[in-house]
């Protein structure tokens, strides 16, 4: 290979991965895409959480947040590798951040109760410390118009 052909052959080389990346973008969704892709996440999210049976006896407590979080951990995951609009993104992230609060806070109430704590005591003490969370949340799903992420 000639002298010179090296230096263009290490420019080419270096060049290229950055090329690469360049043409594949971001792959940001419209913000029609991600209301929709959201959407249908969380629609189906509540319908599994929905059919999780409550518990009868306070010694179900821990399974039930148990089961509730096998659903909600990867549909929290699902939001969170969605790429919104730029427009969109700060108050996306947010409302994504809060659900991964309020997943966290569950499940340390989970812990608890499987610790052998007061189920009826724990599970009040989790509902005051959701509430805000969730109402703070909902009115993030809101504004950016996904209503099938907002919880009652």
């Amino acid at each position: 290979m000639p002298r010179r052909a090296l230096p263009v052959l290490a420019l080419a080389l270096v060049a290229l991965p950055a090329a690469l990346l360049a043409g594949c973008g971001d792959a940001s969704l419209s913000a029609s895409q991600l209301r929709a892709q959201a959407g249908a996440i969380c629609a189906r999210t509540a319908a599994a959480t929905d059919r999780i049976a409550l518990p009868i006896t306070p010694d179900r407590g821990d399974a039930f947040l148990r089961d509730g979080l096998a659903q909600l951990r990867p549909a929290a995951a699902k939001l969170g590798k969605l790429k919104p609009p730029a427009e969109l993104h700060r108050r996306y992230d947010r409302a994504v951040q809060l659900a991964g609060q309020e997943i966290a806070l569950i499940a340390r109430h989970e812990r608890a109760i499987a610790r052998g704590e007061d189920a009826v005591g724990t599970f009040r003490a989790l509902q005051a410390a959701l509430d805000p969370l969730t109402s703070e949340e909902n009115a993030y799903w809101r504004g950016l118009g996904i209503p099938a992420c907002v919880r009652s």
